[in-house]
């Protein structure tokens, strides 16, 4: 703009200043070697004033064509995003239809225009691993990570493959890498809880719940049915690994508060009883029996192999006293009066068990004391009872 304005003040100023001179032109002479040029003032000053539009118009020209390539070429580029994505939206559309082939080729091919490169690499590692290209699928990974190391989505992406693959350990170490920077995220500790239950890793599981519930990835219930799990899990492998005195140990390790919980008594009292210490697993049952009279204990006495049947006997009928409606207390003694050979104590506890609540169970136990005492007609009848409460219902 400033050159266009010089450029017309020269002008005017050479239509103004012309007339003057035309009089008196005056002279001027340039050498250079041997060579000589001889003009008029006025020749010169407008030969400037034309040389000098000459080179602005040469420079505007110049910055059209400049500008015209660049256009072009931006115009090429845009043509290639704008594929890209395309490509990469139906390769994404193949992803979630399941045609891994089809996806791959899409979301590969178009990564290099993509705008989103990390998520072409990402849904081509998903691809592979449709594919049973497990090599395949950590080169795209690898190539994601490339893009952006820190990216989260990366390492998650990469535990979800592995976790599908059933690369449970892959997966957790994959996690736990991420773990310290990301600690709350609701995905990486979801993902870490199913890889801890599928590979029984219990006691890192066990550390976790806090942070799973105060992520909202469990609800309280939730937790507190999985931190069971996870104790009935470490009692198991326990009992495998150092028998019944490690699995002792442990639970005399645990706090007060879980040695009153059903659960784990009935957990802990089952794993004893399959080692064939059954002594032990009645006295821990006994002393639970003492403060808590959960129905569900109350039918392990039974299940006990004891020397002898009478202090269990004697501690149910204890029991007797404050709940005689408890038909869980009823039936176990039955079952400890058969042991015993007293049928007729065996019958009355039975039947009053089947009275308050029916139960196929405890009809097999009163049929066989029936046969014991010889009343075929009372087990025929019994029968046909079990039989009816076996079968469905009519609606």
């Amino acid at each position: 703009m400033i050159r266009l304005l010089l450029l017309v003040a020269a002008l005017i100023a050479g239509i103004v200043a012309g007339p003057m001179l035309a009089g008196n032109q005056g002279y001027v002479l340039i050498s250079a070697a041997n060579q000589t040029l001889e003009m008029s003032l006025t020749t010169l000053i407008l030969l400037i004033v034309v040389l000098f539009g000459a080179f602005f118009l040469l420079e505007t020209l110049l910055k059209y064509l400049f500008s015209l390539s660049s256009s072009t070429r931006g115009w090429f580029s845009g043509r290639k995003t704008r594929k890209a994505r395309q490509q990469t939206a139906n390769g994404l559309m193949k992803v979630i239809e399941g045609d891994w082939k089809q996806a791959e080729k899409l979301v590969v091919k178009s990564a290099k225009h993509s705008d989103t490169p990390v998520l072409n690499y990402l849904a081509a590692a998903e691809a592979a691993q449709g594919l049973g290209d497990a090599s395949q699928r950590d080169e795209y990974l690898k190539l994601a990570a490339d893009i952006d190391g820190q990216s989260l989505a990366v390492a998650l992406t990469r535990a979800k493959l592995q976790f599908r693959q059933q690369q449970y350990e892959q997966a957790v170490a994959t996690l736990q890498d991420i773990q310290q920077d990301h600690s709350r995220n609701p995905v990486l500790l979801g993902l870490l809880k199913e890889c801890y239950i599928k590979l029984e890793d219990w006691k890192p599981l066990l550390a976790t719940l806090p942070q799973l519930e105060k992520a909202g990835v469990l609800s309280a219930e939730e937790s507190f049915a999985l931190e069971l799990k996870a104790e009935c899990g470490i009692m198991h492998h326990m009992a495998k690994q150092q028998g019944t005195e490690g699995l002792m140990g442990y639970w005399n390790s645990l706090s007060r508060k879980a040695k009153q919980r059903p659960e784990l008594i009935g957990c802990f009292v089952r794993l004893m009883s399959q080692h064939h210490a059954d002594n032990e697993a009645y006295t821990v049952l006994r002393d639970a029996l003492k403060k808590n009279s959960d129905e569900s204990l109350i039918a392990l006495v039974p299940a006990l192999n004891l020397p002898d049947n009478h202090p269990a006997i004697v501690r149910l009928q204890d029991l007797l006293r404050y709940d005689s409606s408890n038909p869980s207390t009823h039936s176990a003694l039955g079952q400890l009066f058969m042991r015993e050979g007293k049928w007729e104590e065996a019958k009355q506890h039975l039947e009053k068990a089947i009275a308050l609540r029916p139960n196929v169970v405890d009809y097999g136990y009163l049929i066989e004391v029936m046969d014991k005492l010889d009343d075929t007609q009372g087990a025929a009848t019994l029968s046909r009872e079990a039989l009816t409460l076996a079968l469905p219902s009519k609606s």
